[in-house]
């Protein structure tokens, strides 16, 4: 059967017209064609492994592993909807990821499918953002939410839904849909900055170089001898840890809820503490991401009582030249731990520092691997060992080193910090994503009310922007 044809059959969504008129907006589909240079079949990379257990887990909620995203063209470098076609055409043939299928085989097993071509639906939709600011952020809000719930057939859909507002032939902006298991919000990022470039550039950018990596290539290198002498250092490394005593464990419970009721997500946007972070990296000489984490595990240990805090973080795996800039999904969980005994924030976050790099050093394993040791370390396969606290650290560069931003107090922000509450979309019983925008950090803390209350939760957050705030201005 060819690929072509039944690929990403697409009904036009027609969310509701922002005006609230009921009536929906004027869309139509087109479709991108691509060919690629191959196609090829091989299992899922250690990274989809985790993400496809994670989207099994999570059952008909399995969206909330979708990257929901909105964009704005601005206004001197609007395209047409064939320069956006061909664009689309261009890309999905240069990445591998981009024309991937996720089919079950009939043994059980989820592998990577590549396809040679195909082609990619696009809903246009005709919408009019006038000279009104307002009505342009509703058409793009309605949109996003639409889509924010849109489950991805992973057998037979390509990894990217896109619609795209045009007014008088012109794409002003849009919403796109990633499917979390072809590309990570790193390999997003550079995608990104690879459409800018072609745009740039007129139409057109350098051949990818011969050696560049592809998921079904890693998939091949993570099965050969080399990939399983790295699984072995990360089974090696968690067994070091936790041979002799359990991770950091929940305070006990304070609360008795059934399990659907039992999560809260909080979120704490905050200027004051952008500011710290950016002065304290660099009058520390460490990485944002340790500062982050050093101040946080330091409130970990102040609220458990334990000198040791053991985190699960998230490692972007974009280590080396061949993968650092892959428009694919490569984060792995790791396992930091740190001893804090009599430590305060900056003896923390030297501590968290090499604790974390170790970590770093030591990620990468296959799912079954991993789980077998963690049931072997715990109390066997339905009792594995658990981590409570994760940390998953989500902004754009966060290798770079980042920036001061000026010579004001941090506290002179903190009237601008915002503190809001979301919708969970992940039942976790403490997991922190760290996020960035122009000049704020923003902290979005999901939960269990069944050991955390409330109030200590967004105290949690409020003692986090404080301590980082208190350190930068006693240092400047």
């Amino acid at each position: 059967m060819s690929p072509v044809s039944p690929l990403n059959p697409v009904t036009p969504a027609t969310p509701p017209n922002p005006d609230h008129s009921g009536q929906p907006l004027p869309s139509r589909v087109r479709h991108a064609p691509f060919t690629g240079a191959r196609a090829v079949e091989a299992g899922l990379t250690w990274s989809q492994q985790e993400i496809w257990a994670l989207i099994e887990n999570a059952g008909p909620l399995d969206h909330v592993y979708n990257v929901v995203e909105e964009f704005r063209v601005p206004p001197g470098a609007r395209p047409t909807e064939d320069e956006c076609l061909e664009a689309l055409s261009f890309f999905f043939s240069r990445h591998e990821s981009l024309r991937s299928l996720f089919p079950r085989e009939r043994d059980g097993r989820v592998v990577q499918r590549v396809l040679a071509e195909g082609r990619l639906p696009v809903e246009f939709v005709d919408a009019d953002p006038s000279a009104d600011e307002g009505t342009a952020d509703a058409h793009i809000a309605a949109l996003k939410a639409f889509f924010d719930t849109r489950r991805f057939s992973f057998a037979h859909e390509l990894p990217l839904r896109l619609v795209l507002l045009v007014t008088e032939g012109r794409v002003w902006g849009g919403v796109y849909v990633f499917s979390h298991m072809a590309i990570d919000w790193y390999g997003i990022q550079h995608l990104a900055d690879e459409v800018r470039a072609y745009f740039r550039a007129g139409r057109t950018l350098a051949p990818l170089p011969e050696d560049t990596m592809t998921p079904a290539d890693l998939a091949g290198w993570q099965a050969s001898p080399a990939g399983i002498r790295k699984r072995d250092r990360t089974l090696a490394h968690v067994a070091s840890l936790f041979r002799d005593r359990a991770p950091l464990a929940l305070p006990p419970a304070v609360a008795d809820l059934p399990e659907d009721e039992a999560y809260r997500q909080v979120a704490l946007r905050s200027r004051a503490a952008g500011h710290a972070v950016a002065r304290l990296s660099d009058g520390t000489g460490t990485s944002a991401a340790a500062v982050i984490v050093g101040a946080t595990a330091l409130l970990l240990r102040d609220l458990t009582g334990s000198d040791h805090v053991d985190l699960h973080l998230t490692s972007s795996q974009r280590f080396g030249r061949d993968s650092r800039s892959m428009v694919a999904t490569l984060m792995q969980e790791t396992y930091f731990s740190v001893e804090l005994a009599d430590a305060d924030l900056p003896q923390a976050v030297k501590r968290s520092w090499p604790a974390a790099i170790t970590a770093f050093q030591n990620s990468g394993c296959d799912a079954d691997s991993m789980n077998r040791l963690l049931a072997e370390l715990g109390g066997g396969a339905d009792a594995p060992l658990r981590f409570a606290y994760c940390i998953n650290d989500r902004r754009t560069l966060p290798a770079d080193a980042a920036k001061p931003r000026g010579d004001a107090p941090a506290a002179s922000l903190l009237a601008d910090t915002v503190l809001s509450r979301l919708p969970v979309t992940e039942e976790e019983p403490f997991y922190l994503i760290v996020d960035d925008g122009a000049d704020h950090l923003e902290f979005s803390l999901t939960y269990d009310v069944r050991h955390f209350t409330e109030t200590g939760m967004e105290s949690f957050l409020r003692e986090l922007e404080h301590s980082l705030v208190a350190w930068a201005d006693s240092t400047a």
